[in-house]
């Protein structure tokens, strides 16, 4: 069997590559081929190289439009050469909806992670009643759209589980009598750049009224650096790590990037806030097409706003408050907490990856 794999982002190439250790385990000849990042090469992927990563928003697409378009007919190329017996797009509808559509149904398709239609651009339906045999959803009120418009859809439950199951704590833990304070500042660079010098600006403050230590989550090395420029001549002490798991459990509060990282933070119910912060032309776009008036994975599910969001312009002063009221556990703290386990009762399902990996095997056919 030969299966075509296409991700291209952080979270996309994270679970890519859980589904791809499955279908090895479940059928060691497979070969995979696509796009994707480490963690999909990882696990004996054979990517098409030159996918224009990480870019944040419709300006750091457009800056690059003449890259996707360039890797777009690789890909194209390449799929049709290769000729697999299955196509499975995740996430990154811009660029998959695109493939989709010039691939015209030559082939079977999946879709795992599908567009957020509920959020914005639901004329996207169109695409995917067309172009895309089976569609598999990560959020259970997902599951009413595609029931609605008579998209062949199965729900599984959300993949993030299956990646804090691979939980490794390699550090020992920090043991002082300092307040830490946990930063994600995201997993694309344009996201640090612009979200890490407001969460900088709220901790130094923080840090005169409260004896702090920070803990820095690493998402890739080569993001290190930027980090590092940005947090030149503080006033805190601060600890990088590319162990994200260390990071939550030994963090009294932690300030993060909306995005599948809230869900792991979450899930071990330490308590969090959130931000995100892009460039104006990104943010007016994102006004204009965007129907939610929240943002964070955690939210969303739960349907409310249980966890603090900071977007674009906000009174950093209100986000210090917020801080303070989880470390001292709270109100807030106390309603994030039930949020949370709420949540995961919600989210129960376990082995996600397998599930799907094994649904996709056996019901080619149902294509």
């Amino acid at each position: 069997m030969k299966i075509c794999i296409l991700a291209g982002e952080k979270s996309g190439d994270n679970y890519g590559s859980l589904l791809c250790r499955n279908f090895k385990e479940l059928k060691p000849d497979i070969f995979i081929f696509g796009t994707g990042g480490e963690r999909m090469e990882k696990e004996g992927v054979n990517l098409i190289k030159g996918m224009p990563f990480g870019q944040m928003g419709f300006s750091g697409v457009i800056k690059k439009i003449f890259s996707y378009i360039s890797f777009l007919k690789k890909i194209i190329k390449e799929i049709e050469r290769q000729n697999p017996d299955i196509i499975i797009f995740i996430d990154n509808p811009g660029f998959n909806l695109e493939i989709a559509k010039r691939l015209k149904k030559k082939f079977k398709t999946f879709y795992y992670i599908p567009p957020k239609i509920w959020a914005h651009n639901y004329k996207r339906i169109k695409i995917l009643k067309k172009y895309v045999d089976f569609v598999i959803p990560i959020f259970p009120f997902e599951c009413e759209i595609y029931k609605k418009e008579n998209i062949p859809y199965f729900y599984f439950g959300h993949p993030f589980v299956d990646l804090i199951k691979e939980k490794d704590i390699q550090e020992t833990t920090v043991k002082n009598k300092k307040i830490k304070i946990g930063i994600c500042p995201g997993s694309r660079k344009e996201e640090i750049i612009y979200n890490l010098p407001i969460i900088k600006k709220i901790v130094e403050d923080l840090n005169k009224k409260i004896n702090l230590e920070v803990l820095i989550s690493l998402s890739d090395e080569s993001f290190r650096r930027d980090i590092e420029k940005i947090l030149k001549g503080t006033d805190f002490l601060y600890k990088i790590t590319d162990q994200l798991y260390w990071l939550i459990e030994n963090s009294d509060v932690i300030c993060a990037v909306s995005g599948t990282v809230n869900l792991e933070v979450a899930y071990f119910e330490k308590p969090i806030i959130v931000f995100y912060k892009t460039s104006f032309f990104n943010y007016l776009f994102a006004k204009l097409v965007v129907k939610l008036n929240i943002i964070s994975p955690v939210n969303i599910i739960l349907g409310e706003k249980i966890v603090p969001e900071y977007i674009q312009n906000f009174k950093i002063e209100e986000a210090e408050k917020d801080i303070i009221d989880l470390i001292e556990r709270k109100d807030l703290y106390n309603k994030e907490i039930i949020g949370f386990k709420k949540m995961k009762d919600m989210l129960k399902e376990k082995n996600v990856s397998r599930a799907i990996a094994e649904f996709i095997i056996k019901g080619v056919k149902i294509c």
